[in-house]
């Protein structure tokens, strides 16, 4: 019986079905299953069938795969040791990190609420299809170079933007910018400076005749004057002996009033 031992466990190891049976202590790999009841004699690992996945060791059985449909689409196709991933398709997003459901996308200027969809408000933006409202970028005074918008942040200036521009003329000696005014900047000076030009010219050429004819004025006034001061009592006193004339005065009187007026107008000359 001792001797016989031997050769029976010679001839069960050769047996083909005990060589296919799997014994207690070995476990299936992932992406195969342990197919038959118990362990031992029957019980086999098998590959997983096409549209199924076992991701773990020692399983009984494998797991269907995912399908991505409708409102899903594949981000990762199955395989016998994964399940499939899925995503939402354009125009949607995914509710939550395992992506079970698809939501519609509020898309650019507006983010998910509990409520649904809500526009950003005022001085925030949002330029992602699934993204959430954000602050504008604050920039220093008079720094803004583009305003924000619902979808767009603000856009500041860069530090070392200056209000002119400079170009140089080539030449041997060192360079010399020349500021050059940007165009549009000083326009409306430049209208306020053009206008008050033309109303000192209306100014001008209102005033000057104005002035000369007062001048012209003032110099008869003042000549008038003069005239009148010219005259002496005895020059008036002579003038109305000489108009008063009586018809018994003699030619001798009348050459004396001639002197007299001869003399008047030497003086007025």
């Amino acid at each position: 019986m001792g001797a016989a031992t031997p050769l029976l466990l010679l001839a069960l190891a050769l047996s083909p079905g005990l060589a296919a049976a799997v014994p207690c202590a070995t476990i299936c790999p992932a992406g195969t299953f342990l197919a038959g009841a118990g362990c031992g004699r029957g019980a086999n690992c098998q590959q997983c069938p096409s549209d199924t996945f076992s991701n773990a060791v020692g399983a009984r059985s494998c797991n269907l795969c995912r399908k991505c449909e409708g409102r899903f689409t594949y981000l990762k196709v199955c395989s016998p040791i994964s399940d499939a991933e899925c995503t939402c398709k354009e125009g949607y997003r995914c509710s939550d990190v395992s992506c079970s459901r698809c939501d519609r996308s509020c898309g650019l200027g507006k983010e998910k609420t509990g409520s649904g969809c809500q526009a950003c408000r005022y001085g925030t933006f949002n330029d992602q299809p699934d993204g959430s409202c954000k602050n504008w970028t604050v920039c220093s005074e008079n720094q803004v170079l583009e305003p924000g918008t619902a979808t767009k942040d603000v856009v500041c200036k860069p530090s070392s933007d200056n209000p002119t521009l400079a170009t140089t003329l080539p030449t041997t000696s060192p360079a010399i910018p020349f500021p050059i005014a940007v165009p549009g900047k000083n326009l409306q000076m430049d209208i306020i400076r053009i206008s008050l030009a033309v109303a000192g010219l209306l100014c001008v050429a209102f005033l000057l005749p104005l002035c000369i004819c007062l001048s012209v004025w003032q110099k008869k006034k003042l000549h008038a004057v003069f005239k009148k001061m010219q005259t002496t009592p005895e020059q008036s006193i002579q003038e109305e002996t000489c108009s008063c004339r009586f018809p018994e005065e003699e030619q001798g009187e009348d050459q004396d009033c001639g002197k007299s007026t001869e003399f008047r107008d030497l003086l007025e000359n």
